[in-house]
């Protein structure tokens, strides 16, 4: 198959989706042509050799895109260049987008239009686990263990500030922590101690999203994450060496040194199993698809689901035995069975000869 791989994107994350993007394409199966499809920070998509190379993105000026424009057409397989002309046809799309724009349906949504098979969790399920806030709410409803929390928009907050703080008086007690709600990498996250500090994470964390998630904030706690790959959950992972949470810094910039990873976790047999167990529930709860990893706060022997990452970094195919290969196999595999699946659906539909004209 021809594979379009799809990374960069319009978003605070494009950084981590170049590394995930290159990574799948440096580990492509033998047996499929990956076409590198890099979105660039404006949302502009590009094509062409220079986008496979890692060099490429360390010395390029932002204004210099080599290679070629692209982009689809509703009810066409075909990427067109800029003047139209169909360039290839793409027997199916590998998604390594990270947030706003590529993890959030909204890429999802044009490939449906474009009537192309894709990898990952649909429309309704990348949405969902972009914004924190309904997935939190998914989460409550399949009655999973989360962390008390309240959700709020900008809007509610700048209409009616003190009634917003009540709230969160009501059900929330300090150390809280602040999230944007359609965001990742742990950018624009603060914890707060009191009300000066939840004051300036409201404000900094709406800056990056127009609604924003708070919630009660542990500490002392331990982290586990653990992925699900077309429903099945692989080991479990402990990062170690760090406190609070992981900012974007500790995950991609290696300016942590203490900050590493226990694969598989050093945990007894009953709380790998629930770990295991929830995850797979938690990916059922969103109705995700593909791969996708859950992570999980642990404290005084209660275990907590904090999030799913429905595009998780480097597709999380250091969870499984084959590694890169091994989960884009996989991946490609379901995301032609689901096409097939909704290929096979009614879509038009006349009613009968003998109910025309009824009222």
């Amino acid at each position: 198959m021809t594979v379009g791989v799809f990374f960069g994107g319009r978003s605070c994350e494009h950084n981590v989706s170049i590394v995930t993007g290159l990574q799948a394409i440096g580990e492509f199966p033998d047996e499929h042509k990956a076409v590198a499809v890099y979105i660039d920070e404006k949302g502009v998509w590009h094509t062409g050799k220079e986008y496979t190379d890692i060099a490429f993105y360390a010395q390029r000026k932002r204004s210099a895109y080599p290679g070629k424009e692209v982009y689809l057409r509703p009810s066409s397989p075909y990427l067109y260049t800029k003047n139209g002309k169909k360039l290839c046809r793409l027997d199916c799309c590998l998604l390594c987008n990270h947030g706003m724009g590529g993890e959030d349906g909204s890429l999802q949504g044009l490939l449906e239009l474009a009537g192309l098979p894709y990898t990952g969790s649909g429309i309704c399920a990348s949405a969902v686990g972009m914004d924190k806030g309904m997935m939190k709410r998914l989460f409550a409803q399949a009655e999973l263990p989360i962390l008390p929390y309240v959700t709020m928009s900008g809007e509610e907050y700048v209409r009616d500030a003190y009634g917003v703080l009540e709230a969160i008086k009501a059900k929330l007690a300090f150390p809280l922590i602040v999230k944007p709600c359609n965001l990742g990498s742990s950018i624009g996250i603060a914890l707060a101690h009191g009300y000066d500090e939840l004051f300036t994470a409201i404000r900094v964390a709406l800056e990056w999203d127009t609604r924003v998630v708070i919630e009660k904030a542990l500490e002392d706690f331990e982290e586990f994450n653990c992925a699900v790959l077309c429903g099945e959950a692989s080991e479990v992972e402990k990062p170690v060496g760090w406190k609070d949470f992981l900012t974007y810094e500790d995950k991609y910039l290696s300016k942590s040194q203490g900050v590493g990873r226990e694969y598989p976790a050093k945990i007894d047999d009953a709380l790998r199993e629930k770990i295991r167990s929830t995850a797979v529930a938690a990916y059922n709860a969103v109705g995700a698809d593909g791969v996708a990893r859950v992570d999980f706060l642990y404290k005084d022997g209660e275990l907590y689901v904090n999030e799913i990452n429905t595009i998780p970094g480097s597709l999380s195919s250091y969870f499984f035995k084959g590694g890169t290969p091994y989960v884009i196999g996989k991946l490609l595999e379901r995301a032609q069975a689901v096409f097939s699946a909704k290929r096979r659906l009614k879509y038009a539909y006349r009613p009968f000869a003998g109910e025309k004209g009824k009222k």
